[in-house]
């Protein structure tokens, strides 16, 4: 038995937090969990002119020096948006994939080690443990089926926000830009892919059933535990 102190946080700059202090043995995990997300760099604009100076007050705060933080979010959200659209033109299909998915995956890497799932847990302990924190199999977002298994994001516990209300769990895109690329979502791929990697102890295989991004009414999941 040993002690594990994880935090579901979601901050501005994307990293993934797993959320609830719990006590364990590798035979539970997560008494707060909402959703993982995926992520673009935190950007920010810089040399703004005295004319559009009146534009960039912000309520939210000012870091000292610096840009209005609702300027710079709105600057990334749509520097983000044009990005994907050069990806999705200037890049074949299977490196930009490739590029976004691993981008998921240093996103999963960088979050601190206390803060993730125990590495090789074992999968069955892992959707055993979700499964009981959200009540069951009927409210769990996690099933598995032989070689595979079904994950869904949820929300986001220490906000509120749920992707069932149209949220997407990635903070700079939750709600927006308008037009963003579904490309954008191939990067949960890489983050999904990252967490089961730690748990399993070997590379997976993920698809995307859905996605809000994409037009779903959900982000779902299918993990192949044989990644061949």
């Amino acid at each position: 038995m040993h002690k594990w102190q994880c935090e579901l946080r979601i901050t501005a700059n994307k990293q993934l937090f797993l959320t609830g202090a719990i006590m364990m043995d590798r035979k539970e995990f997560l008494r707060g969990v909402g959703g993982c997300c995926a992520a673009v760099a935190s950007l920010q604009a810089a040399g703004a002119s005295a004319q559009i100076d009146a534009k960039m007050t912000t309520t939210a705060g000012q870091a000292a020096g610096g840009t209005p933080i609702d300027f710079r979010m709105k600057f990334a959200m749509r520097w983000a948006k044009r990005m994907l659209d050069n990806m999705d033109r200037e890049l074949d299909a299977a490196a930009r994939d490739r590029i976004l998915q691993a981008n998921g995956r240093t996103c999963f890497e960088g979050a601190p080690a206390e803060m993730k799932p125990p590495p090789q847990w074992g999968i069955d302990a892992f959707v055993d443990a979700l499964t009981k924190r959200f009540g069951g199999p009927q409210h769990s977002p996690i099933r598995r089926e032989g070689d595979v298994v079904y994950f869904d994001y949820v929300g986001n516990p220490l906000t509120g926000i749920k992707v069932a209300d149209g949220w997407c769990l990635c903070p700079l895109v939750e709600k927006g830009p308008d037009g963003l690329s579904g490309s954008y979502c191939e990067c949960s791929i890489g983050y999904v892919g990252a967490l089961f990697h730690r748990v399993l102890g070997k590379p997976v295989r993920v698809e995307l059933l859905e996605s809000l991004k994409r037009g779903g009414k959900g982000c779902r999941f299918k993990v192949h535990l044989e990644a061949s």
